[in-house]
């Protein structure tokens, strides 16, 4: 088995091995994931987080030992409080150092730490403390994410996804989401109606078809905070999302699921 750590701010994952293909998902700073397959040009990947497939380019990742695979899954993570954080990376090969800007809930472990021929120093960085679900700390984490626009496989302050999202959000509060609100509507418990939700529920929404195709957070019984567009708060009531701009419905709602 092989192993793979990105030690860029974000990097792409696309469903098949060009660069033009689509973009699936995204790796943060300091993600893990297994190697899987390979061509001359890109590697496919599985994430450890979430088991998540897709093919990266080769230049954007660092392999890893198995030692390091281990210490990385085993250590607690730190996630970076700001929304763009500073950490400086040392090649101990070329001896050529380079300061990468991180987005917000980035992945470190330790504010020094060296992975294969990397040294990380993170000094002066602050870190997310408390990983106990709280509706206060979900709405300080939410409003790091307010504005974001809406990228297809997007993971990052920088451009995100429905689903993306929340489970960026959820990572926070030590909950593994999977990748997908399909995937992400079969975890945790579903509640009995909208009346009964509560902030950090999760809503999802289908299609004409019945399909799960969109998610967002729960902050009351009528307000959901979701990425379309951008990320943005929106009322709701039994038949879905409201948009008030276009005075329609923008989603249809299908299930709300409870995970805290």
């Amino acid at each position: 088995m092989r192993y793979g750590v990105c030690l860029l701010p974000v990097v792409p994952m696309r469903t098949n091995p060009a660069e033009t293909e689509e973009q699936c998902s995204q790796l943060l700073f300091g993600d893990v994931f297994y190697v899987i397959d390979e061509n001359q040009t890109r590697v496919q990947i599985e994430t450890f987080s979430d088991g998540y497939k897709g093919w990266v380019d080769k230049k954007q990742y660092t392999e890893i030992g198995r030692d390091d695979f281990f210490f990385l899954t085993k250590a607690k993570p730190l996630y970076t409080s700001d929304w763009v954080s500073t950490v400086k990376l040392t090649n101990q090969k070329t001896n050529q150092s380079y300061d990468l800007r991180l987005p917000f809930a980035s992945c470190l472990f330790s504010n020094k730490y060296t992975i294969a021929d990397f040294f990380i120093e993170a000094y002066g960085i602050e870190f997310i403390k408390c990983r106990n679900f709280t509706e206060e700390k979900l709405l300080q984490y939410i409003d790091m994410y307010k504005c974001t626009s809406y990228l297809w496989g997007g993971k990052s302050v920088f451009g995100i996804d429905c689903s993306g999202f929340t489970q960026s959000i959820f990572k926070l509060f030590g909950f593994a989401l999977k990748r997908d609100a399909s995937l992400q509507a079969m975890q945790g418990s579903r509640v009995d109606d909208l009346e009964s939700a509560k902030a950090g529920d999760l809503a999802f929404f289908h299609n004409d078809a019945g399909r799960i195709v969109h998610v967002g957070i729960m902050l009351s019984n009528n307000k959901i905070v979701h990425a379309s567009g951008f990320v943005r708060i929106d009322r709701i009531d039994s038949k879905g999302i409201w948009r008030q701009e276009d005075n329609q419905y923008s989603h249809f709602l299908a299930e709300i699921r409870r995970y805290f």
